[in-house]
């Protein structure tokens, strides 16, 4: 039997002796069944038009204009002026690919001769919180330098960029927390070449939200030059040396 609206062969056949029977009723078996779900099928309106659609599409225009008019301010943040105290000379940004290259070549070298300890435990996968409190207990010591070495090592390229993405939604506004900082970058060097556009997606987010804290940091309206070189020097500098293992590192120059 074709389909029950057209001499079309249907994609699942059923025999041209059997009939929907008593509708009241459950079908006596498994072909009769099919041909009740497509004379249903038949039975509904080609195109089915919401009772409120005026007021579905007014919502979706204006949800439409918010969302394009935070795009818009999402680009002035990126694309206001730099003070040039905060911009990484056009030497420093030429020599940066050759040098993060050899940073991350050094760092698999280290990985590979690093055993990771009996009793060694981090986080499982799924628990974000426990991630964070584990990795906020990093400040830059030998010893905590050590715990991000032996995590580099026990977790694969999937925890890797999964926390990043954390790491990138905990991060504030306005400023990178050194623990964040330090996390980020063995992490983004802990990265291999092969990443999916998911993976590519998730280092431009961290990029585009760095670059909107180095526009606050150097805003004309802040404190003097020497007074933010003093307070957050170190923090600039890792922001431009993360933003820029992005745009050169990863090959995500359109966001310079």
């Amino acid at each position: 039997m074709g389909d029950v609206t057209s001499n079309q062969r249907s994609a699942l056949p059923i025999p041209g002796n059997v009939t929907a029977g008593d509708l009241s009723i459950a079908p006596e078996s498994g072909e009769q069944y099919m041909l009740r779900v497509r004379m249903e099928a038949v039975s509904m309106p080609s195109v089915s038009v919401a009772e409120n659609r005026d007021q579905m599409l007014l919502d979706a225009i204006n949800n439409g204009s918010r969302h394009l008019a935070s795009i818009d301010v999402y680009r002035k943040d990126e694309d206001q002026p730099l003070a040039d105290f905060v911009k990484p000379s056009e030497r420093w940004l030429e020599e940066f690919s050759t040098w993060f290259d050899a940073q991350r070549k050094r760092l698999s070298r280290v990985l590979d001769q690093t055993a990771v300890p009996d009793g060694f435990d981090t986080p499982t996968s799924g628990q974000v919180r426990e991630w964070k409190s584990f990795c906020y207990e990093t400040s830059g010591h030998s010893e905590t330098n050590k715990a991000i070495l032996h995590t580099l090592a026990a977790i694969d390229q999937v925890m890797a960029m999964r926390l990043i993405k954390w790491i990138t939604s905990w991060v504030a506004t306005d400023k990178l927390q050194r623990a964040e900082g330090i996390w980020l970058w063995h992490l983004v060097l802990r990265l291999d070449g092969l990443l999916d556009h998911d993976d590519i997606h998730a280092l431009r987010e961290l990029c585009r939200k760095l670059k909107r804290i180095r526009a606050s940091i150097g805003c004309p309206s802040q404190d003097s030059m020497s007074n933010i070189l003093l307070y957050r020097g170190d923090e600039i500098a890792a922001i431009n040396i993360l933003i820029t293992s992005v745009t050169r590192g990863y090959g995500q120059r359109d966001l310079e």
